[in-house]
Formats: structure tokens, C-alpha cells, sequence
């Protein structure tokens, strides 16, 4: 299970670095197929509480990507103006 979560908290990293907050509903999609198995071999419980903690691990992580990603696009360093223009 720990897997799971911390392979959704990887993904949500770079999915809020470079995508919109769209992409994790199709994304979250794909997590209930590794739950599925998680699931299958450790019971019904543990899936269902994989699919929950990779879906959280995921949105939290997408929440951070979004923030460095809005960071970095409001603070860039600006040039400094030229001589032309005094």
C-alpha cells in the first residue's frame, strides 16, 4: 500500500507542475485499478483505504506542484530596462 501512496504523491508532484487541476480526475482513474489488487490480496479494507490515501496523497501533492508552479511564474526575475528607454 505504501507503494500506491507514494507513487500517487509523485505523480501529483508532477502533474500540478505542469498540468491544470483537470488532469487529477482522470488521473484518480487510475488508481482504482492498483487498489483493485491491493485489495484483492489484502482485503476489501486495505483497498479501499489504499485508493482513499493515494487520492489524498495525490490532491495534497497536486495542491504543492500547483503552488511551485504559480511561484516560480509570478517571481521570475525581470530584465533590466535598457538604455533606449531612459
Amino acid at each position: 500500500m505504501l507503494e500506491i501512496v507514494l507513487a500517487s504523491g509523485i505523480c501529483g508532484l508532477l502533474l500540478g507542475r505542469y498540468f491544470r487541476v483537470y488532469v487529477c480526475l482522470f488521473a484518480m482513474l487510475f488508481v482504482i485499478p492498483a487498489a483493485y489488487f491491493v485489495g484483492h490480496t489484502d482485503g476489501l479494507t486495505m483497498g479501499v483505504v489504499a485508493f482513499i490515501s493515494s487520492v489524498v496523497a495525490m490532491q495534497g501533492c497536486f495542491l504543492i506542484g500547483a503552488m511551485v508552479r504559480i511561484f516560480i511564474e509570478n517571481f521570475e526575475p525581470q530584465r533590466a530596462p535598457s538604455e533606449d528607454f531612459i
